[in-house]
């Protein structure tokens, strides 16, 4: 393997490990965003089930005025029954007693069913405060997890740049460019090897001439098929 061809190839594999670790960086920045999407999604409906307790507690409200409403007709006509000098008013006002006393006993079942959801739901709003709290414990132990990762992640990133500009030191201009234009047009794939006389870029033969002049560690050795740089693969990869 030429000089030059073994550069290129230490180049791509930092170029690969590059990759590989800024991505884990912005993987795990993903992990605490994720995390802090679900805490606001949980607050944004904590506050909505807060609007819903309220409104549920107004509408309950006005059932128990319904109530007094009707408790104090009951009472009224209570008293006029006291006052009136006929049976016949008398059976009258009997019978709207009868219809409000009916009147009342329902909504008296509906407030005590509204009594009952309405502590279910402050129970609920409750339990969903805890797990919030929880969870807001949980992202601030993440962030101190990540922001170490980072850490690590971003002196392993410094590292490979500075090996990574040894490498582009030791290269011409030329060569460089070369690289450059493969990586950004084969898959960030630019040099790769040839087994049993076959380019493990595209897959297909090498020529004969390239084959030759491979053996001869010269040059660089581009693939007729593909364009990549090609090197023969020895057996002893990193």
């Amino acid at each position: 393997m030429s000089e030059k061809t073994d550069a290129l190839r230490r180049l791509q594999l930092l170029d690969t490990k590059l990759k590989i670790v800024e991505g884990d960086k912005l993987y795990r920045n993903y992990d605490v965003q994720k995390k802090l999407n679900h805490i606001q999604q949980k607050k944004s409906e904590l506050s909505k089930n807060s609007e819903e307790i309220k409104t549920f507690y107004k509408k309950s409200s006005g059932k128990e005025l319904d109530l007094k409403s009707i408790e104090a007709d009951i009472n009224k006509l209570q008293l006029q029954m006291n006052q009136v000098k006929t049976n016949k008013e008398f059976g009258a006002i009997k019978l709207e007693i009868g219809g409000k006393e009916a009147n009342k006993s329902v909504i008296e079942d509906e407030i005590l069913k509204m009594m009952t959801a309405y502590e279910e739901m402050q129970q609920r709003y409750k339990s969903s405060e805890k797990e919030i709290k929880q969870e807001d414990l949980q992202l601030e132990e993440l962030k101190k997890r990540v922001d170490t990762d980072l850490k690590a992640l971003e002196s392993e990133i410094v590292e490979l740049k500075k090996k990574r500009a040894d490498y582009e030191t030791a290269l011409d201009k030329d060569v460089l460019q070369q690289y450059q234009r493969l990586v950004s047009h084969k898959d960030a794939v630019a040099v790769v090897s040839v087994v049993n006389k076959v380019c493990q870029g595209c897959f297909m033969s090498v020529t004969s001439q390239a084959l030759n002049k491979l053996m001869s560690d010269k040059d660089l050795t581009f693939c007729h098929s593909c364009g990549r740089i090609l090197y023969l693969d020895n057996g002893k990869e990193e």
